[in-house]
């Protein structure tokens, strides 16, 4: 959920339980899985990293949404240790992989040294893809490409996109098992760690040896 999300204030009000899947921004309170967005943002960028790259732009969904806001944090952190300038662009997630894709031709227009692009959003990054395409740049000997959600887009782009397994049909196990408790009026569990995410490497981030 976003910050202020109506839906969940609507079910409070009624005094429904509520169990979120991620944690969400405002009220930590709420029971959830949390999902870890920072640790898996890390991953990616430490796995970017370890390919070569050396300047890496973060395009993100501009909700107040947990994972989007600790994706932010951790890039800044990378690259403030790195002395890197952080290049941070971020885009309503609504507007799908067309908003990817103009976000990508603005960043890499702005900044050109750019060698490697992390966006959580898996309709932002296979955006950001279609905008490499067609600035002539090539996946991923000029520009890597990662996201965060192992998704049908991630698996079906082209090149395919690096992305991150999170192991929903687990998380989705706990959130209903949390759920349950509550509704026998177990309320002794306000959060549940989500498992480990699992890197998938394909070959919008597979740099041929040199």
């Amino acid at each position: 959920p976003s910050a202020g999300d109506e839906q969940i204030a609507g079910f409070l009000a009624d005094g429904l339980p509520v169990v979120s899947i991620g944690r969400p921004p405002a009220d930590s309170s709420l029971p959830h899985v949390d999902l870890h967005s920072a640790a898996t943002t890390q991953l990616l960028l430490d796995h970017l990293r370890a390919q070569g790259a050396r300047r890496i732009g973060l395009i993100i969904g501009s909700q107040r949404r947990t994972p989007y806001l600790e994706a932010i944090a951790a890039y800044q952190a990378d690259a403030g240790e790195r002395g890197m300038t952080p290049v941070v662009k971020k885009v309503d997630e609504t507007r799908g992989e067309a908003g990817g894709r103009e976000a990508a031709l603005d960043m890499l227009t702005r900044h050109p040294q750019l060698d490697a692009i992390c966006a959580p959003v898996d309709a932002l990054a296979v955006g950001a893809v279609q905008a490499l395409h067609q600035l002539g740049r090539r996946i991923p000997d000029d520009v890597m490409i990662a996201t965060r959600y192992d998704g049908l887009r991630a698996r079906t782009c082209d090149p395919p996109l690096t992305a991150l397994n999170l192991h929903l049909d687990t998380v989705a196990t706990q959130a209903v098992d949390l759920l349950l408790e509550r509704l026998r009026g177990d309320t002794s569990r306000t959060a549940i760690d989500g498992p480990p995410a699992e890197l998938i490497v394909r070959g919008s981030t597979q740099r041929p040896a040199r």
